[in-house]
């Protein structure tokens, strides 16, 4: 629910429809992504707001987007479009989306540089990502980059580096803050 707060509020400018933003013209239409999304609970989040006129649910794994399409059943919603895909080949137009979040995901995605760039390249101009990703040296014995065989690890990051990664994808008004021990949170806009 927290995370859920502050997405919203990020995304406001470019979703809501009373505003001054993208949005505001009466013929658009409001589309988000839900990159990386898991089983799809902040996909369902911003399914029940209302934000989204057209919303994509994307994940690599076949089975998170099983999982996500039976629990927006379970639940009685309209099951999103699902997207099977790398977030470093988004089959998206060039921007095509008012906003993008992705929870819990820039860790595990195996060529960061190129997801990030692809984001950026998918949200319209004054487009809004939101991401949430793990501080390096915050969880004793996780390991904080991948091995020299390009094991399952986990890449982590520094506050400074991760702003770095962004604005060297395009991204302007980056900004990256520490919540907790280890959580960090992204916010910027193309």
């Amino acid at each position: 629910d927290a995370e859920f707060e502050l997405v919203s509020k990020w995304f406001e400018p470019v979703v809501d429809k009373g505003g001054a933003g993208p949005a505001a013209d009466a013929h658009a239409s409001t589309k988000v992504l839900d990159m990386s999304c898991g089983s799809g609970l902040m996909t369902r989040r911003i399914a029940k707001s209302g934000m989204a006129d057209r919303l994509l649910a994307a994940d690599f794994s076949e089975v998170m987007l099983l999982e996500t399409r039976r629990r927006f059943q379970e639940e009685k919603l309209d099951v999103p479009e699902l997207l099977r895909c790398d977030v470093a080949r988004l089959p998206l137009q060039t921007d095509a989306l008012n906003a993008v979040h992705a929870g819990a995901a820039l860790h595990c995605w195996p060529r960061l540089d190129e997801g990030l760039c692809e984001i950026h390249r998918v949200l319209a101009p004054g487009g809004r990502f939101f991401a949430t990703t793990f501080k390096k040296g915050a969880y004793a014995g996780i390991p904080s980059q991948a091995n020299d065989q390009g094991g399952a690890s986990f890449r982590f990051f520094d506050v400074d580096e991760l702003e770095q990664l962004l604005t060297d994808a395009g991204f302007s008004e980056v900004s990256v803050e520490l919540e907790g021990r280890g959580c960090l949170i992204a916010r910027c806009v193309k």
